[in-house]
């Protein structure tokens, strides 16, 4: 039986953000959100195309990876 989740993450789109970018204060995160989804969407404009069908950048749950960080890392 499947958890339906991704190496314990939400999903596969949640599961990168730390792999590749590996946030470590809440800061991270907010940066990335931000940069990334301005990114991302000046990449692909307002269409379908190969990058959508790779990753959905709205399943990305920014407040799981935000819960994920140590709270030591933030003083």
């Amino acid at each position: 039986m499947q958890d339906g989740t991704y190496n314990g993450w939400a999903n596969r789109e949640t599961w990168l953000v730390p792999l590749w970018f590996n946030p470590v204060t809440m800061d991270d995160v907010n940066y990335l959100e931000s940069t990334l989804e301005d990114d991302f969407h000046e990449m692909i404009g307002d269409s379908c195309n190969i990058y959508t069908d790779m990753i959905d950048f709205n399943a990305i749950d920014w407040d799981e990876i935000r819960e994920s960080l140590d709270p030591e890392d933030e003083d």
